[in-house]
């Protein structure tokens, strides 16, 4: 699947309009859809309202560095952040922000070098996409079990059946009635707890 057909949420956070006026060219494009912010208070309002792919921030902002919402938006669920920070700064900003997973982005910088981030951004924010899938389904199966288990030992204890005769009592009645182990678990949980 080519990286083209997604689309991408993004939040260009900058105290100055000539950033986001020069990021938000380099984002022209239908894959990208781009919210802009001015302030640190003013993206956290944002980042609690939608979710965002990737969010980059033009350090300093007006009401703080930047480095603490890039290391805050980084721990929402699959968001990649990335802190413009300025030359003399830079070594000290990428010792506290990186290891949070932060993208820190020397300035001054390139149009070319943004893009490059940006492309190594996507980069990352697929494979979190496909982390993120593998545990959705293993949490899936993991619920799968607990459900079958709980339907189990409600055989157990009220039928008298061993933990053998409960497992495939379960698998009988999903297979007759034509519904995943799961679900026939559900309805043997129901019927005992009406």
């Amino acid at each position: 699947m080519s990286l083209v057909e997604r689309h991408y949420r993004l939040l260009l956070v900058s105290s100055g309009d000539k950033f986001i006026r020069e990021a938000g060219a380099l984002l022209q494009s239908d894959q990208y859809q781009t919210e802009k912010s001015s302030s640190a208070s003013d993206a956290r309002c944002k980042l609690l309202e939608n979710a965002y792919d990737i969010v980059i921030v033009n350090a300093p902002l007006s009401d703080e560095s930047g480095s603490r919402l890039c290391i805050d938006a980084s721990q929402n669920n699959g968001t990649i952040a990335a802190l413009l920070s300025a030359n003399d700064s830079y070594a000290e900003v990428y010792a506290k922000a990186s290891v949070h997973g932060v993208f820190v982005i020397q300035k001054p910088t390139s149009k070319t070098l943004l893009s490059q981030a940006l492309s190594l951004m996507i980069c990352a924010r697929e494979r979190l996409r496909t982390a993120e899938k593998k545990a959705d389904k293993a949490q899936s199966r993991l619920d799968s079990i607990r459900i079958v288990n709980k339907a189990k030992w409600l055989l157990i204890e009220n039928e008298g059946m061993s933990e053998a005769e409960a497992h495939k009592h379960v698998e009988r009645a999903a297979m007759d009635a034509g519904i995943t182990k799961k679900l026939a678990a559900q309805l043997i949980i129901d019927n005992y707890l009406k």
